[in-house]
């Protein structure tokens, strides 16, 4: 009867650890790292020629996950050569390090940063100007023009 409780014990803490494993698997090949543009934010602030747009995220975030299919469209078409992308993995523990250097208190994070002036600025991008596409796309481009004018 013991052996019995003890492998049942067994069973169900395997069943729970691998279903949250599995779990975490799936959230981590889902959205957004498969967008990521595989740009540093080092790099890009030297060899940009347009303001960054940059998204501070996390695998396991589902408001970053809901924005970066957002960034991405947007990135590739109505920005397209107006805004660098770059998405930082708050994960990985050097760009955590990074993201609490330009103030990051939650995820997701979105900033533009104009890197062209004797000053780098940064214009954040609200929570409220991410409810959908077409706001953050607004957003957008009321900071670009700012940058630009």
């Amino acid at each position: 009867m013991f052996k019995k409780s003890i492998f049942l014990a067994i069973s169900i803490l395997l069943l729970v650890f691998g279903s949250a494993l599995a779990g975490q698997l799936w959230v981590s090949n889902s959205l957004p790292s498969r967008f990521d543009t595989g740009v540093g934010i080092g790099q890009a602030m030297k060899t940009s020629k347009v303001p960054l747009l940059v998204e501070f995220y996390s695998d396991t975030c589902g408001a970053c996950q809901r924005v970066a299919p957002w960034i991405h469209n947007l990135s590739e078409t109505e920005f397209k050569n107006r805004l660098t992308p770059v998405m930082l993995n708050v994960d990985d523990p050097e760009i955590m390090s990074i993201a609490k250097l330009f103030g990051v208190n939650s995820l997701p994070a979105v900033y533009v940063f104009d890197t062209h002036h004797q000053r780098m600025k940064k214009y954040p991008i609200t929570p409220e100007q991410m409810v959908s596409e077409s706001e953050l796309k607004k957003s957008l481009e009321t900071v670009v023009q700012q940058v630009n004018g």
